[in-house]
């Protein structure tokens, strides 16, 4: 035993605390310098671009999208999040990923990309970064031809709907498949069963002489017409700022209907669209194409 005194009296303490007590204190200062003892660092998130290359079009409907591949290395689940820029001339639909990653995982998540019609053909950069780790895409952008049947819809600077249904998107109603067999690959469907009335819509950058609307609604041998079609709508066209009626259709029982009217300048084009031939129905387009005559 070690004798420790105080004022008042001695404490005896085994050798083995006081020899504990001196390695204690006599323990060289590095042991406390800050970091010493922590777990090493995760590696941090990687982030990489499926196919760097992409050739697109001008045209909201003529982008495409590309790949954005974010890897955790390290053991420990870990939440990432991943930025996207691009210059003003591209137009990127979404500019942030956050997603969870369990380690060694790798998350793909696509990101269209799309060039407006005014975008100058070229080569533009989409950088995609995540922490220090960096990915560029090139995008080859190149100008929509005019469609060789004249069909204005190809080249509309806008497209858009009253609502879109999963699946089944906007563009699919003008991308040139007229085909209702096709349908569940292209084709547009409003995302409001049995409310009306719906509407799609045509814009251009430029006026337009408009003078035959022709529009293709769901009509195949699984969806016929008499139950899935569409049965009543207007055509419209922008006039001084106003939403014009220059043709109806009622009573539809046709997988196809032309409409022909006096030919109207306009930088955009509309079918309102009231009502389905089957209860509790939705808008369904396969195609909309507008022509000078």
């Amino acid at each position: 035993m070690t004798p420790l005194t105080s004022a008042r009296r001695t404490w005896y303490v085994p050798a083995v605390l006081v020899a504990a007590l001196a390695v204690f204190m006599t323990a060289p200062a590095y042991a406390s310098a800050p970091g010493h003892g922590k777990p090493p660092r995760e590696p941090a998130v990687q982030v990489s671009i499926g196919s760097p290359e992409l050739g697109i079009a001008t045209g909201q409907c003529a982008g495409a999208p590309i790949t954005v591949r974010l890897t955790n290395p390290g053991e420990q689940a870990v939440y990432a999040d991943a930025t996207l820029s691009a210059p003003d001339d591209l137009v990127l639909q979404r500019t942030m990923i956050s997603t969870y990653l369990p380690a060694g995982y790798t998350a793909q998540v696509s990101v269209p990309v799309m060039a407006p019609l005014e975008t100058e053909p070229g080569t533009y950069p989409v950088e995609v970064s995540a922490g220090r780790s960096t990915a560029t895409a090139s995008i080859a952008v190149t100008a929509t031809a005019p469609d060789p049947s004249g069909n204005l819809a190809r080249s509309a600077s806008k497209v858009s709907a009253s609502s879109v249904h999963s699946g089944y998107p906007l563009c699919g109603a003008v991308d040139g498949d007229t085909d209702s067999e096709h349908w569940g690959t292209t084709g547009w469907n409003d995302g409001n069963s049995t409310i009306w009335p719906d509407w799609f819509e045509l814009q251009w950058n430029q006026p337009q002489t408009v003078g035959r609307v022709t529009l293709h609604t769901l009509n195949s041998t699984r969806y016929p017409v008499a139950r899935y079609g569409l049965k009543d709508w207007d055509v419209q066209t922008l006039l001084d700022g106003q939403w014009k009626t220059i043709a109806s259709v009622r009573g539809n029982s046709q997988g196809v209907v032309d409409t022909t009217f006096e030919p109207v300048r306009t930088n955009a084009l509309r079918v309102l669209l009231l009502a389905g031939n089957g209860a509790n129905d939705y808008s369904r387009i396969v195609e909309l194409q507008a022509f000078a005559s």
